[in-house]
């Protein structure tokens, strides 16, 4: 037997929808996975450095549905690591998928999804990599609750990916404990309308939605994009956000103006900062 599986990579938070909102891109890794001699190969990101044994998340999360003795995983990888673009919650999708195709089970990607959430930490970006479109997820009573909002964004997404990495673990500690009480409920405002703004289509009513004080204020010392492309965000922005822990940043862009505002990023930016207009992914992890 042999099975190809695909799985997006992922923007979350979306500026105030902390832990709780992200969207499929358009970026795909891939893996096929063979019956035969047990092992695993790599090309693309992480090449060296990735592993090569039962350690990796794909074959962990292929694991709770079968033995990963005896199979081979080929993989091919293009979410750069450690960039805040869900490359971890790819590769769980595409263990989860793959282990329920050799198996035969048919399973739902809410089924997925609480299946995944151990592994991953947490359920926005894998929510994203399993549903596809915009997401949102909770955890409520020990329970994951999801549920896909929207199959596209009313705005552009333009990612500006600086080679630095960022540790999601060392980003997440740099958070404060508490909070003020004005700042939880602007917060809460904005999520509020954040949700709204995708789920009608509302680019306008996004525009003010993108306002977050929960987290990027304190990840911006390492997140220097941020700052940078806010200060100077080029015309037909309608809003900047930091793309899951960063340091990659999201510029979110007009539908009209993309190529505009990808060509200024492009002629403002290090040369070793890729800029990638990517469209929100349709569909989530599948066989392919």
């Amino acid at each position: 037997m042999t099975v190809r599986v695909v799985a997006p990579a992922s923007t979350a938070n979306l500026g105030p929808g902390f832990d709780a909102a992200a969207a499929a891109l358009e970026l795909w890794n891939e893996v096929v996975v063979e019956e035969g001699t047990s092992g695993v190969e790599i090309e693309g990101e992480g090449v060296d450095e990735l592993p090569r044994d039962a350690t990796h998340l794909t074959l962990r999360a292929f694991a709770l549905f079968a033995p990963v003795d005896g199979y081979r995983f080929s993989f091919v990888n293009r979410i750069p690591l450690e960039r805040g673009l869900g490359s971890s919650a790819a590769a769980i999708a595409m263990g989860l998928v793959a282990g329920a195709a050799v198996t035969g089970r048919v399973a739902l990607p809410g089924e997925l999804l609480t299946l995944g959430v151990p592994i991953e930490g947490h359920a926005d970006n894998l929510a994203a990599a399993l549903y596809g479109g915009v997401c949102i997820a909770m955890k409520r009573n020990g329970t994951i609750h999801a549920s896909r909002i929207a199959g596209d964004m009313p705005v552009a997404a333009i990612l500006a990916v600086p080679a630095a990495r960022t540790s999601t673990v060392a980003s997440r500690n740099g958070l404060p404990h508490k909070v003020t009480h004005a700042d939880a409920a602007h917060n809460a405002a904005s999520a509020a309308m954040l949700g709204a703004a995708i789920a009608g289509g509302n680019a306008t009513l996004l525009r003010d939605a993108f306002d977050d004080r929960l987290h990027e204020q304190y990840r911006i010392a390492d997140a220097p994009l941020l700052q940078a492309l806010r200060t100077h965000a080029p015309d037909g922005t309608v809003g900047v956000t930091l793309s899951g822990s960063g340091p990659s940043v999201v510029v979110w862009a007009e539908n009209d103006r993309v190529a505009d505002v990808a060509l200024e990023l492009k002629d403002s930016l290090p040369d070793d900062t890729m800029v990638l207009p990517l469209r929100v992914a349709q569909e989530g992890a599948r066989t392919a």
